[in-house]
């Protein structure tokens, strides 16, 4: 019984020891066997971390296992990201474009890849030409709305300063807070988390403990070497170094994500896939924009802004004009065929050609798409707002 979950469990953490070896025993590879070593490492770390946190739902307060599973789901992305503007404040030059670089494809490549085709793959899977969202998305919405509005200021001021971590941060734990106040679909494990689940209380609690501390250890270990490995890689085959910093690294780190929300479909669980992906879209676009400032001026040991040049404001600008649609699609609690296939299709269209107005144009195109539809729907907004402040009254 449990034979595959347990066979998985056994997997990832097989996935993680080729780089442990290499680690304790100070092995040096070429840049590219580093790279996928190390980001295999990543990758098997972070299904160990999505079991366990999902696992850990079943034992902790609710307020409290809203905030640790938030920040934990996405630790991968964090700790590459953070390991790049850290390096920043330290080394500056490229790490100061790596940083934003990162940022900006993980959450581009969260919403036009993860929404997309999790939704187009849920309608396939209900023989559906749209899935219905639960009111409780409501919360997401409004998060991403403020925070999408926001951070439209960044481009045009040109860096992300220690404001923008202030109100940033603040969207986000008004998100954790009023999440914890929601009343919350039962808990229902699926996979590996509902094998945990079946065993006692006190095996179950050490072995989410031990597979949390093993997961954070193992992505401690291999973040720089993965990091570094990326960027050297590039140079070695001749591949732009920003764009594979931008797409690699965040696909390598959120693929267990995409994965456990594919696997949540195929269980008919369709609500909490799509949920999951789109409050990771709200951490990533709160929390981890406003960490960026904190920690370079951590490592400048100085209040600092970190500065963006043309083509990191060009990108930032792309993806807050992104945002703005994905919140657009949601409005209405209904996302359908063609708003799947236009997320899909506006992401794709970016790789056809890489230039600086391919790059404003498709700016333009999401928000000429989003701003119509925010409008016609502005009802939805209020109700939003209405959802929100009768969560935080507690009338929910």
């Amino acid at each position: 019984m449990f034979l595959k979950e347990r066979t998985l469990i056994l997997l990832a953490v097989l996935g993680t020891l080729p780089w442990i070896i290499s680690f304790v025993f100070s092995t040096h590879y070429s840049a590219p066997v580093e790279a996928f070593l190390s980001g295999m490492a990543v990758i098997s770390a972070a299904f160990l971390l999505s079991w366990g946190a999902e696992t850990a739902e079943k034992d902790l307060p609710r307020s409290l296992s809203l905030a640790i599973v938030a920040l934990i789901a996405v630790l991968p992305e964090y700790a590459v990201d953070m390991y790049f503007t850290w390096m920043a404040g330290k080394m500056g030059g490229e790490y100061i474009h790596y940083a934003a670089a990162n940022m900006t494809g993980a959450n581009r490549l969260l919403l036009g890849i993860g929404w997309s085709i999790v939704a187009i793959f849920a309608m396939w899977k209900l023989k559906k030409r749209e899935i219905e969202l639960d009111e409780g998305i409501r919360l997401e919405f409004f998060a991403l709305l403020l925070a999408s509005l926001y951070c439209f200021l960044i481009p045009i001021k040109g860096d992300i300063s220690l404001l923008d971590t202030a109100i940033l941060g603040s969207i986000f734990l008004l998100y954790i807070y009023s999440a914890t106040k929601a009343e919350r679909e039962e808990f229902i494990a699926v996979g590996v988390p509902a094998y945990l689940c079946r065993l006692s209380v006190r095996r179950r609690r050490g072995s989410v403990i031990l597979m949390l501390l093993f997961s954070a250890f193992v992505i401690l270990i291999s973040v720089e070497a993965f990091a570094e490995g990326l960027v050297n890689s590039a140079r070695i085959f001749g591949v732009d170094e920003f764009l594979m910093v931008q797409w690699i690294a965040p696909l390598a780190s959120e693929a267990p994500e995409f994965i456990v929300a594919i696997y949540f479909v195929r269980k008919l669980r369709t609500t909490a896939s799509f949920n999951t992906l789109v409050s990771s879209k709200v951490n990533q676009w709160t929390l981890l924009v406003g960490c960026l400032a904190l920690i370079y001026s951590i490592s400048l040991a100085s209040p600092s802004t970190l500065p963006l040049d043309d083509r990191q404001k060009e990108e930032f600008l792309l993806t807050a004009a992104q945002s703005l649609l994905g919140v657009a699609v949601i409005i209405n609690l209904r996302f359908n065929i063609f708003e799947a296939l236009a997320l899909l299709g506006l992401f794709l269209a970016q790789f056809i050609y890489q230039t600086v107005e391919t790059r404003y144009l498709l700016s333009f195109i999401y928000i000429l798409i989003a701003v119509p539809v925010l409008f016609i729907h502005w009802r939805e907004i209020f109700k939003s707002y209405r959802f929100v402040l009768l969560l935080l009254r507690g009338k929910r």
